[in-house]
């Protein structure tokens, strides 16, 4: 069958479509993994493209929201906009969906309050919890960030981010239990214990746990309280991404 010049044409087009969006998230990859906001200049260096293509494709994310001029000295950094997806992202991704009935089983289950986080930079988000009637003293929103050292979540995150423990005790709950927990180093008579949940390549997406009286952890956390958030995890891990089993105790470098 002889393929029309339309026909031809079309698939160019669609090609050349698909080679721009490939561009733009290259900008935006860009852009997230840098500290400040970055020139043209070095977006340019960084992707090996020219700095009329660079710029081309910043104008068109501009336009769109995606980007934006910094407001002091000069390159770009992230659009309002992508603020909007990004919430969206965190709050209403697979993982979140696929955990809330699950967070309501496993308050039942342990009667602490259950959360699950995202990691950030230097700590862990709440994305969802369900508070325990009973634990009134015990206040968790999403959008809360809980952090190291004393955060098991962020520990966790850490540990798996960077392959090495902070602090090392980490290694031995995870081994041990398959969770981490700890109490809050900054004496306010709360604890947490915490399973990781991980993405189909093995990078950690999400933390399962419960915030608790620290009382209940010393000298050691019920065994089978352990057990519990590391089952409901398994769960949710399960549907989430089956199959992954990332090692536990990765090499650490000499």
């Amino acid at each position: 069958m002889r393929r029309s010049s339309q026909d031809n044409d079309d698939e160019q087009g669609s090609s050349s479509t698909v080679k721009s969006v490939e561009v733009a998230v290259q900008i935006l990859d860009a852009l997230a993994d840098a500290p400040g906001p970055v020139r043209v200049t070095e977006l340019a260096r960084s992707l090996d493209m020219t700095k009329a293509r660079v710029s081309r494709h910043l104008q068109t994310l501009t336009r769109l929201g995606l980007v934006d001029h910094a407001r002091e000295g000069e390159g770009y950094v992230f659009g309002r906009k992508l603020f909007k997806f990004g919430r969206a992202a965190v709050y209403r991704s697979n993982v979140v969906e696929i955990a809330r009935p699950y967070l309501n089983e496993l308050c039942a289950q342990t009667g602490h309050t259950a959360l699950l986080t995202t990691p950030i930079k230097g700590g862990a988000m709440v994305v969802h919890a369900v508070p325990n009637p009973f634990e009134p003293g015990i206040m968790v929103q999403p959008g809360m960030v809980l952090s190291l050292p004393g955060s098991p979540a962020a520990r966790l995150f850490y540990y798996f981010e960077n392959k090495k423990p902070v602090p090392p005790r980490v290694v031995e709950n995870l081994t041990a239990y398959g969770v981490d927990f700890e109490t809050d180093t900054r004496g306010n008579g709360l604890g947490g214990i915490a399973a990781p949940i991980f993405e189909a390549d093995g990078q950690v997406c999400a933390a399962l746990g419960v915030i608790l009286s620290s009382s209940l952890l010393v000298p050691e956390p019920d065994v089978q309280l352990l057990a519990t958030v590391r089952s409901v995890a398994s769960e949710i891990q399960k549907r989430y991404a089956d199959g992954v089993n990332p090692a536990l105790m990765p090499k650490q470098s000499s």
